[in-house]
């Protein structure tokens, strides 16, 4: 079994000596071509490979796991501290673990969600909110005022944009009637309506 990672990085001469060994490949070998960008992988190769598409994962389906792993090794983690570690994974489930790991190497068995906001330099939900409504009542003191106690408690500000761009996204969910799609549990859609 051969791994080619990455496969749409590979030069136009590499993936044509690729293409003629798929097209006659010995019986006992496998090829398990990977790519995070399927568009960009020539289109001979793909027509002589069975494809398979992967997605993220959902945030509760993180946290779900994160709450087992936590439950095995006597972690103390509530469900706030642990969506919050799988929003910061982004839909990988290995970055997930890698964060817990690396909160209770740092941290300890009993986790916060402040020791991720620290650890991870995102900023409390709590500020987006108040960004948010700044931003619909057109305050734009108040809004800067946010940012500003946003950046002096340490919060990354990129860090801090991602999280206001996910809210937002999620407050035109809840507006248009998808609250199904929102993650996060009934108090947060309760907080974004």
């Amino acid at each position: 079994v051969y791994i080619v990672d990455e496969v749409h990085m590979l030069t136009d001469p590499a993936s044509n000596a690729l293409l003629k060994t798929l097209e006659e490949p010995p019986p006992h070998v496998m090829f398990i071509l990977a790519t995070t960008e399927f568009h960009r992988v020539l289109p001979t190769i793909v027509s002589r490979c069975q494809s398979f598409h992967f997605r993220r994962l959902g945030l509760n389906a993180i946290a779900a796991k994160l709450k087992v792993v936590c439950e095995r090794e006597g972690i103390d983690a509530d469900d706030e501290t642990l969506v919050s570690i799988a929003r910061a994974a982004g839909g990988s489930l290995r970055d997930a673990e890698n964060v817990l790991q690396q909160l209770i190497s740092s941290r300890g068995k009993q986790l916060t969600i402040d020791d991720v906001r620290v650890e991870l330099g995102i900023g409390d939900e709590g500020y987006i909110l108040k960004l948010l409504a700044s931003l619909g009542s057109h305050d734009l003191a108040g809004g800067l005022r946010v940012l500003h106690q946003v950046s002096e408690e340490g919060a990354d500000v990129r860090n801090f944009g991602r999280q206001v761009v996910s809210t937002l996204r999620d407050v035109m969910l809840v507006m248009s009637g998808c609250e199904d799609l929102v993650d996060g549990g009934a108090e947060r859609l309760e907080q974004l309506r």
